[in-house]
């Protein structure tokens, strides 16, 4: 995927604001990965069940 296609993924009107989260540092990285929360560190319990086996289909279906 180019740096177009993200942009335009993202909503931005200027590329240029895209280009802008390109320009960071290896630290910065490693911040910003260190604030995500592990699946299984996670202390919120899940609000909803996965009850589509999968499926689109049955995902969207009426019933």
């Amino acid at each position: 995927m180019n740096i177009v296609e993200i942009s335009v993924l993202l909503g931005h009107e200027q590329l240029a604001t895209t280009m802008r989260y390109l320009d960071i540092s290896t630290d910065d990285q490693i911040k910003a990965m260190a604030t995500l929360e592990d699946e299984n560190d996670s202390r919120v319990s899940a609000k909803w069940k996965n009850n589509n086996n999968g499926s689109l289909k049955s995902l969207v279906a009426r019933q």
